[in-house]
């Protein structure tokens, strides 16, 4: 298991650095984010070709546009691993363009998009977008407050499931109930019902599930964040791997992540750093390919949501930023 921790993480530092040398004005967040998509897919960064993919989306998408901007980067990997960038894009672009319709004009319906035009084809937009927009109005119903542009993306993945509306709200709601006795983040907390709600058992062994994994984490002496660094602990509790052995590899990555450069004291800090092993777990444990049905699915939430979920916190930051500059 070290060998393969020690292969992974080396495989993501040497991606990191790649994306960062090559799109250096992007935000500090971004990298990780990308980095961990690409060792997911097994793929190695190389800066000419992820040059080609962004002077393809510059003429393709205007600068003015939601697919640009903050979702630059997971826009351009994304075309890199697809075998045609060019068709990937144009895919992207249908999507938002039908998702815009009922989930708003926004950069996380835009990260949604990017999301359906990976996970399935253009003719299940559609329904995506309605079934979506009813899951938002839903869960808007139960938690008036926190709910906002920024659930889009998670209300799209749930309406790629099979299961109803109500039927997924309700099991999100009681997830939600459950986890909020140990986190006080309702924020994260709701994001992380979120995640719960799309994978098999019950909300009461999913989400006890998760409050084990931090409470191991935290035995282990490593204090996982409860903000938006949580979803990935959330996301991690969807693989079947036991408990002992996703807190043992977290804390393994944890450990090899802190001597490298970008994680000390004038890098991200042991919470940011943590959320990055997790998603790195999330890498370690993933099944074979040819796993199919119900297991292939949980998996493919597994992998994106911890990602997606630090994509949404990264979109709210810069959107933070950008109003506080705009009243100075």
């Amino acid at each position: 298991m070290k060998d393969n921790i020690k292969n992974v993480c080396e495989r993501f530092i040497a991606n990191r650095d790649v994306l960062r040398k090559t799109f250096s004005l992007e935000s500090g967040y971004i990298y990780p984010v990308a980095a961990c998509t690409l060792t997911s897919a097994g793929a190695e960064a190389q800066a000419e070709k992820l040059k080609e993919c962004k002077k393809i989306l510059k003429k393709n998408v205007s600068g003015l546009s939601y697919l640009r901007g903050t979702v630059d980067l997971p826009i351009i990997v994304r075309m890199y691993l697809s075998d045609d960038p060019q068709g990937f894009l144009e895919k992207t672009m249908v999507c938002y363009d039908v998702l815009k319709k009922e989930l708003g004009r926004n950069t996380y319906t835009a990260l949604l998009a990017l999301m359906t035009a990976e996970q399935a084809d253009e003719g299940s937009a559609e329904k995506i977008a309605l079934k979506g927009k009813e899951i938002k109005e839903l869960l808007k119903k139960e938690h008036p407050i926190l709910t906002g542009a920024e659930d889009n993306v998670m209300a799209g993945f749930m309406a790629m499931t099979e299961r109803e509306p109500a039927d997924i709200c309700n099991e999100a709601e009681k997830c939600f109930e459950i986890l909020k006795k140990t986190f006080s983040d309702k924020q994260a907390v709701q994001t992380c019902s979120h995640i719960l709600s799309m994978a098999e058992g019950t909300p009461e062994e999913k989400a006890e599930r998760v409050v084990r994994l931090y409470k191991l984490l935290e035995e282990s002496g490593k204090k996982f964040g409860k903000h938006h660094e949580l979803a990935g602990l959330a996301a991690l509790s969807l693989y079947e791997t036991d408990d002992k052995s996703l807190a043992d590899a977290v804390c393994e990555i944890d450990d090899f992540l802190a001597d490298q450069k970008g994680y000390g004291s004038l890098g991200f800090g042991k919470k940011e750093r943590l959320m990055h092993a997790a998603m790195l777990t999330a890498v370690l444990f993933k099944p074979e390919d040819d796993l199919t049905g119900a297991a292939a699915a949980v998996s493919t939430i597994a992998m994106i949501a911890a990602q997606e979920a630090a994509m949404c916190a990264i979109i709210a930051c810069t959107a933070a930023s950008s109003a506080a500059a705009a009243a100075n």
